[in-house]
């Protein structure tokens, strides 16, 4: 028996082959192997041969992969030839001279030459002018014209090695929202689900709205199936949308983790999705590390009240907290509770609402110009935010402002009158893969009568501040000792990123900060950072990891790790 199964294992099969191209000018071979589906070992894998390994089994329809690949790329008269040897399979690529564009007839009521990825005089590719005609489409739904007519056509004349390529498009009338029809869950009224929509009846028709629609909607996190279906008659787009409650509304986590601005931490997280219906949101938060130790409730109640003459509405929600923070020379202790008023539509959103809190400060050592003892505040506020930006999560392109104001008037409970305000600006803009971004932070704090805790003053440093220094490390230059809190900031950062390997980024920054004790005092004395970073792109937001240090003194650096766009 073992006489007969020798021979066999020896004729069987291999597992798997080692694919390798040659012949290849256009293309690397590593956009080959991604292109027909087949990945190298990672840049680690430093023990595996550089190249790819298949099922023998696949090895024919692989030859077809690579013939479909390079006639998409314009390349009609490749050729593939194929060598097997051992566990080892040898494609080689013939080119042959590929199809180039000749000319571009464009008859169009609307303006769609930048719309076309295709120009004179370059090879033509299938996959371009496919996402031409989808990106024409988008258009049109995005601008509300859902009853354009596209003829687009390609000729290629294989023999000539050229291809005509031919836009038509008319526009026509633009369409309107018509009825909208909602069906929430039960628990759920209709106004909540009212309050996310970006679109109404009668309002021009976009495509863009509907699809934003759905984040907004999402973000109530009170849904696991959001379905917005469309139905078109004539000029005019019924909506119907329906909603799929969560099954598991309860969330809890437990853990311990990392935060550039307090270092290691042990955490504890609950939270209620759909609390007591209308998707309302409860949840708790405890937090200790070696600098804060944090209790945390939050009550969060949408559409709370609408706002007369307009069918916009406002959300409600409380914080209660009690936190304990180390900084340099001080510890502050807060019990803490706010009130929101927010309504958010798209490309603005406003916070109103009022603060209070009771803030004792004690001081390590008798440092000057740091007032300790308690301080009791009460403060209106409010926020108002313009996002123009392409995208809240991860954006390549657009300009963001922030406007904050807060201010206290004693014997109207607060203990001291003042007005703090600070400015924000982001813009953000893409070219050929390279992302270039700005950020500038303007804020300014006048006391009137009696000083405020060293925590409300100025600080900077930090993952989203001048990362040549940690968090808060940064206080008035001008003071008579350091790390004390300023009154006047001025904050800005410079970075440009490119990718260097599939999702993940290289990026070098640029950052400068200035902090004064005084108000409207812009004595002009920086403090810089540089340094490079490394992004890992994520539904949820680029995973940053940065380095930055002080140019003017290479012994200041800080490594700040953070999850999302600060830009």
């Amino acid at each position: 028996m073992l006489l007969l199964l020798f021979p066999l294992l020896l004729s069987a099969e291999p597992r798997f082959v080692y694919v390798k191209i040659s012949g290849n000018k256009t293309f690397s071979k590593a956009a080959i192997f991604e292109n027909i589906g087949l990945e190298l070992p990672a840049w680690y894998e430093f023990w595996k041969p550089k190249t790819a390994s298949v099922n023998p089994k696949i090895i024919n329809s692989l030859q077809e992969s690579l013939s479909s690949f390079y006639i998409s790329e314009g390349f009609y008269h490749v050729k593939i030839d194929k060598k097997e040897h051992n566990r080892t399979v040898r494609f080689t690529i013939h080119e042959g001279k590929p199809v180039v564009v000749r000319y571009i007839k464009i008859k169009s009521d609307y303006p769609i030459k930048q719309l076309i990825t295709l120009h004179r005089g370059e090879r033509f590719r299938t996959n371009s002018f496919i996402y031409t005609k989808k990106a024409i489409r988008e258009a049109m739904l995005k601008k509300g014209y859902c009853n354009y007519n596209l003829d687009a056509k390609a000729y290629v004349d294989i023999k000539k090695n050229v291809a005509d390529l031919y836009f038509k498009l008319q526009h026509n009338m633009p369409c309107f929202f018509g009825l909208i029809n909602i069906h929430p869950p039960k628990g759920i009224s209709k106004k909540v689900i009212r309050s996310r929509l970006l679109f109404h009846s009668n309002e021009r028709y976009s495509l863009d709205k509907i699809n934003k629609t759905y984040s907004t909607l999402s973000g109530l996190e009170a849904f696991d199936g959001i379905q917005i279906e469309t139905h078109k008659k004539q000029s005019r787009i019924d909506t119907a949308i329906s909603l799929y409650p969560k099954r598991k509304p309860t969330r809890r986590e437990v853990g311990i983790g990392y935060e550039t601005n307090y270092g290691f931490k042990a955490f504890l997280h609950w939270n209620r999705k759909n609390f007591k219906g209308d998707a309302r949101k409860l949840s708790f938060d405890l937090k200790y590390s070696q600098k804060e130790k944090l209790i945390k409730n939050s009550f969060y109640w949408p559409a709370l009240l609408k706002i007369p003459g307009f069918d916009y509405y406002m959300d409600f929600k409380n914080e209660f907290s009690y936190s304990k923070l180390t900084y340099d020379n001080f510890e502050e202790k807060k019990i803490a509770d706010k009130i929101h008023l927010l309504t958010d539509h798209d490309w603005f959103s406003v916070d109103v609402g009022a603060g209070l809190e009771h803030i004792t400060i004690r001081k390590f050592q008798d440092i000057c110009n740091i007032s300790a003892g308690d301080f009791f505040l009460f403060y209106p506020y409010g926020e108002v935010i313009f996002d123009l930006r392409d995208d809240k999560i991860n954006p390549k392109k657009g300009i963001y402002l922030s406007q904050y104001l807060e201010g206290g008037i004693r014997y109207l409970l607060s203990e001291v009158s003042y007005a703090k305000g600070i400015a924000e600006a982001r813009a953000i803009y893409t070219y050929h893969q390279f992302t270039m971004a700005g950020k500038s932070r303007f804020g300014l704090l006048q006391e009137f009568d009696n000083r405020l805790p060293e925590s409300k003053l100025f600080y900077a440093g930090g993952a989203f501040s001048n990362r040549a220094y940690s968090y808060n490390e940064l206080g008035a230059f001008d003071a008579e000792c350091g790390n004390v809190g300023g009154r006047t900031l001025l904050d800005n950062s410079l970075e440009i990123s490119h990718p260097v390997y599939k999702k993940l980024d290289l990026a070098f920054f640029w950052d400068s900060t200035m902090i004064s004790k005084d108000t409207l005092n812009f004595n002009l004395d920086f403090k810089h950072g540089i340094g490079t970073g490394l992004r890992y792109n994520t539904v949820i937001g680029p995973v940053k990891f940065d380095i930055g240090f002080d140019p003017a003194d290479t012994r200041q650096y800080a490594i700040h790790f953070q999850i999302g766009q600060s830009y």
